[in-house]
């Protein structure tokens, strides 16, 4: 780590040990607005401090060894070494706190304090609901959740399964963290859409407003701002940012379709993952029929007759399925 990354994790180690002096507080405050890297990075620390302020384990430690771990995560969050630096008296409160909240943890898992959880699931038909804190959920088809608040840790910490989109009612106070599979998505003020599927080969997580951080254990994975997808792929257990995002996937929660010079094809496949009753093309050769249209909160009957008038196709309905036929585009 090079001098001035050593400098500013001094300087934080003192802020949060309210050991600053009022010049040092500006900067750091002035560092953490600089980027949301430096944001999530101060935002990791404060946790640790945060978490360990609201235990109250009388615990025989060794500082030392407590701040190799402490220095030890840190590390990993950043994928450098962090050194012990002059302040170390500053630092040993951090190794202490931390030795100390994880003696909370123990005391959370096998004593007796009263978990919130509750569970959600979307079988056939998409759920809108809102979760014990206020946050709001639309779980697609298929999707289930499950929400726990830990009072002691002051943590909100969520188990999910499929796709699910979240507005959550942000605390500074009370974490929260979103678990699937190997991948963790911490919420730092936000609205964003979480796509897990576990038959899929990728996780994807879109950020609307606000910011993610999205990783694992093992890798510190990215910080995601509006508008940016943060894509995980499970065989590579690597990270990729993109920079934009096909909308027509949040169709499920928002109700909104913006097709511009789109394929039939894809067109009916972004259908068919929102409604009940199916679209299906006659033949091969319709697939590449191109559309411009938007659709905002349609019945998927009003969708279909304007999709084969503009086309020039014509529709028939057996049961729950629609059919376009035609020999090509305008034919």
């Amino acid at each position: 780590m090079n001098t001035n990354q050593n400098h500013i994790d001094d300087l934080i180690g003192k802020y949060l040990a309210s050991e600053a002096t009022r010049a040092e507080r500006t900067e750091v405050e002035s560092w953490i607005e600089e980027s949301p890297d430096n944001r999530a990075y101060f935002k990791h620390f404060q946790i640790i401090f945060e978490r360990a302020s609201h235990s109250s384990a009388d615990q025989e430690f060794n500082t030392d060894e407590a701040w190799m771990k402490l220095k030890g995560r840190l590390s990993q969050r950043r994928g450098k070494t962090i050194s012990i630096s002059a302040y170390w008296p500053v630092l040993r409160v951090a190794a202490t706190l931390l030795f100390v909240a994880g003696a909370a943890y123990l005391l959370y898992q096998w004593g007796d304090v009263p978990v919130e959880t509750v569970a959600y699931k979307a079988d056939d038909v998409i759920v809108r609901d809102t979760l014990p804190d206020g946050s709001k959920t639309i779980l697609n088809r298929g999707t289930t959740i499950s929400y726990a608040y830990n009072p002691r840790s002051n943590e909100r910490r969520l188990q999910l399964s499929g796709e699910a989109f979240f507005d959550v009612a942000h605390d500074e106070e009370k974490s929260f963290i979103i678990e699937s599979q190997e991948v963790l998505i911490e919420d730092l003020g936000t609205k964003f859409n979480v796509r897990a599927n576990p038959e899929g080969e990728t996780i994807e997580v879109y950020v609307e407003s606000g910011e993610v951080a999205f990783y694992t254990l093992d890798d510190p994975g990215l910080n995601l701002i509006a508008g940016e997808t943060g894509v995980y792929d499970k065989t590579s257990k690597s990270f990729t940012r993109l920079q934009q995002m096909d909308t027509n996937k949040l169709a499920y929660s928002t109700g909104v379709f913006l097709f511009r010079n789109a394929d039939l094809a894809s067109i009916v496949e972004d259908l068919n993952a929102v409604y009940d009753t199916k679209v299906r093309l006659s033949n091969e050769a319709l697939k590449n029929c191109r559309l411009n249209v938007s659709f905002r909160n349609e019945n998927i009957d009003d969708i279909v007759e304007i999709i084969a008038a503009t086309l020039k196709l014509s529709v028939t309905k057996e049961g729950e399925e629609y059919i376009l036929s035609g020999v090509s585009c305008g034919d």
